[in-house]
Parts: structure tokens; C-alpha cells; sequence
């Protein structure tokens, strides 16, 4: 898709935007119609909409709901909200069709950063607090953390271990399918799993949950929005920024909002376990003193 507009959430333009991925053939059709005429989609009725856009009324109705809206009427309401109060802004999405290892160094300094501003921009408008109190506080309960995690997400959840483990919390990473499977067996009911899986569609991470699953323990997904099969299996549902264009393959977005919602979970156990991060440099002080002693 060639339409990203930049909004704030909770904008009905940007759950187009971060959802467009989970969408059926219809619905893509729905979405690149409202995202290229938004002025006068905004002001049309259902049966005049299904008309432009090509696609029946029940497939917007449904596509309404997928949104988070109660029906067309309550989405549509939104959307002239939208229309006649949003400034038009620069759209970082826009990005040139040709190869992007083809740009300038200054084009691709500009299109990077302005990528990775608004991922974790747009993550921060969707985050769910009670989701996040939720799982800091399984976190902060749980006598044995596991973080399961392939390709990318291996160097995000190694810095979780890292984090988590000095605030005294038992944590471990498993990075292949053989080792996510065995950890999955050996889980009891308390303990708890986070998954790190961008498109919420790794197939031996959600292999390996099934087995969690089935020993009770907690499972703490951290996800792209929308409708994955992750989503589905896990407990408490950490959703992220999802909009990517053709600078994914080679940027670091992905990690990037991973990371940022590692931070977040990791300050948010910090003001619950403040006794281990005062032992943890209090330790690193002292060591750091007998050295300058010697």
C-alpha cells in the first residue's frame, strides 16, 4: 500500500494504518479507499460508501468492528472528526519506490530516524496501561521468567535478561526451536513467558506455546497490532506499532519498538524492586572501588 497518513491515535486513520497487514482483500480495498479520499469518505453514507469504494456494507460494517468501533456509524463519526480537525502533515511512509540502498546518505539519515520517531510515537499512543500493570506485575511475581525469541528479537530479549536479572529476577532466553520447546515442558504454573515476535506469525515460538499452555503458565506477547495468531494464544497482549513500508528489510524498527517496550517494563519493575537495583550498583560501586585501591 502507498497511503500512510500520519495521525494520532486512538485516530481511526492510524488503526487503518497499523492493522492494514491483518486485512482481507476487501478490506484493503475499504482501506485504500478511505486513506486516498478521506474528505469525502468522512461525509458519505454506507450505502454511498459501499457504492465508491466497491465493497459491500456488511464487509464495512465488519471492518468497523475490526477497528475497535461499535458499527459504520460510530467509525464514520470519527473519521469527519479527523477529516476537519487534523493538520495535513508530512507523510514519513511516503517513501520512494526506488531501492533504498540506492539513497543518499542525508536521505536515508532523514527517512531512518523519521521511521523509528514515529513507530515508537504511534506505539506510545497505543499502549494499554492496564495490559502493561498486568504484566509487570506477573513479572514481578513470577519465580522463573523464560523469553522466548528468534532472529531479530534475539538482541532485544538478551537485553531484557539483562535488565530483568538485575533486579534479582530469575530470567532466561531460549533463541532456537529445540531449546524453546524443552522450556516450554519443564514451565510450572507461575511461571511466566514473554514472546518476542514482531509479526505475532513465528511458527516455532507459537509451537512452543502450546506446550506452555498446556502447564499453565503465564504468556506475555509483545506484538504488532493486529489480529495474530500470538495475540490469540497469549494471556496479556503487548501490542506495538505494526506500519512498515520498504525500509523494514533493511532498517531496525522492529527492535526498536521491542526495545522501547522492554524499557518500559523494566522502569516499571524497577519503583517494585528497589532493594535488588540498589544491591546491583551498590555492588558495581564497591568493585569499582577496590580497584581504585589497589
Amino acid at each position: 500500500m502507498d497511503c500512510y497518513i500520519k495521525c494520532n491515535m486512538n485516530s481511526g486513520i492510524l488503526k487503518i494504518n497499523e492493522y492494514y497487514k491483518t486485512f482481507t482483500k476487501q478490506e484493503k480495498k475499504l482501506a485504500d479507499f478511505l486513506l486516498k479520499n478521506i474528505n469525502e469518505a468522512s461525509v458519505l453514507t454506507i450505502s454511498e460508501l459501499s457504492k465508491k469504494s466497491g465493497v459491500s456494507c456488511s464487509t464495512i460494517n465488519r471492518f468497523a468492528i475490526t477497528l475497535g468501533y461499535k458499527g459504520f456509524k460510530e467509525f464514520i463519526r470519527d473519521m469527519y472528526h479527523e477529516a476537519n480537525s487534523l493538520p495535513v502533515q508530512e507523510n514519513v511512509y511516503e517513501i520512494n519506490h526506488e531501492n533504498p540502498l540506492n539513497m543518499d546518505i542525508d536521505t536515508v539519515i532523514k527517512v531512518v530516524c523519521n521511521l523509528n520517531i514515529e513507530s515508537i510515537r504511534n506505539s506510545l499512543m497505543m499502549l494499554e496501561e492496564t495490559k502493561v500493570l498486568k504484566a509487570i506485575e506477573a513479572i514481578h511475581k513470577a519465580p522463573r521468567v523464560v523469553v522466548y525469541a528468534l532472529s531479530g528479537s534475539v538482541a532485544p530479549a538478551l537485553d531484557l535478561k539483562f535488565k530483568f536479572q538485575r533486579l534479582g529476577i530469575n530470567c532466561e532466553v531460549y533463541d532456537n526451536p529445540h531449546s524453546l520447546i524443552l522450556s516450554a515442558t519443564t514451565l510450572k504454573s507461575k511461571d511466566v513467558v514473554i514472546a518476542l515476535s514482531y509479526t505475532g506469525e513465528t511458527k516455532e515460538i507459537l509451537d512452543a506455546l502450546k506446550y506452555v499452555k498446556e502447564n499453565g503458565a503465564k504468556i506475555i506477547g509483545i506484538t504488532m497490532v493486529g489480529n495474530n495468531s500470538l495475540s490469540k494464544i497469549c494471556d496479556i497482549c503487548i501490542e506495538h506499532s505494526s506500519v512498515d513500508k520498504g525500509l523494514r528489510t533493511y532498517s531496525t524498527r522492529s527492535r526498536v519498538v521491542q526495545e522501547n517496550i522492554i524499557d518500559i517494563l523494566y522502569i516499571g519493575l524497577c519503583t517494585k524492586r528497589k532493594g535488588f537495583l540498589e544491591r546491583y550498583y551498590s555492588l558495581f560501586a564497591k568493585d569499582k572501588e577496590d580497584k581504585n585501591n589497589k
